[in-house]
């Protein structure tokens, strides 16, 4: 009897990226400058405050294969803690605070932005949300790898195990950061 061919790996080998609230914070309105660079407004010439954050990863299925054509869009608070879709007083008005790219055939995608800081009760995050079809499919968060306020943060907590699939490790990237998040959707 011949020996048996290697079986292809299951359908659902990658676990799911853990979902998260979007919080109240996701854009009522959406400001006029919705690209993937957080970090510059058109029309000005000023920069976002903070230290430059390159984010980028890779849409997955559960199988692993890549998602092309995926909405990925992010939002954050800027370099004072507000958020400038909420109302109320904005900290730095060249920060853009929300932004979107779509994956491309490898399911890549890549964002400028600028290192999360905490605010009252939370520890800096990134919201984050993938829509296929014009249809939501995970919404969840981003957070940093040795952030003091992890241990405190309530939604970071209750991840458990799961709070390393949506951890960046921040490395030097010349003058700012960068990281790297592989989402995986159900």
């Amino acid at each position: 009897m011949a020996p048996l061919a290697a079986t292809p790996a299951l359908a659902a080998d990658l676990p799911p990226t853990p979902r998260m609230t979007e919080g109240p914070f996701y854009p009522n309105t959406f400001p006029k400058d919705i690209d993937a660079d957080l970090t510059r407004i058109d029309g000005r010439a000023a920069v976002a405050q903070g230290t430059v954050l390159d984010v980028s990863g890779r849409v997955l299925d559960r199988s692993g294969q890549p998602r092309a054509g995926a909405r990925v869009e992010i939002w954050q608070c800027d370099a004072t803690g507000s958020y400038h879709h909420m109302g109320g007083s904005v900290g730095d008005e060249n920060f853009q605070g929300f932004g979107f790219v779509t994956t491309d055939a490898q399911g890549r995608y890549a964002f400028r932005t600028i290192k999360p800081v905490p605010y009252p009760g939370r520890t800096p995050h990134i919201h984050f949300t993938v829509l296929e079809n014009n249809r939501r499919r995970l919404t969840s968060q981003m957070f940093i790898e040795g952030e003091p306020g992890n241990a405190r943060d309530g939604l970071y907590r209750s991840l458990g195990a799961d709070a390393k699939r949506v951890t960046l490790k921040l490395e030097s990237a010349g003058a700012g950061l960068k990281g790297a998040l592989e989402i995986v959707v159900a």
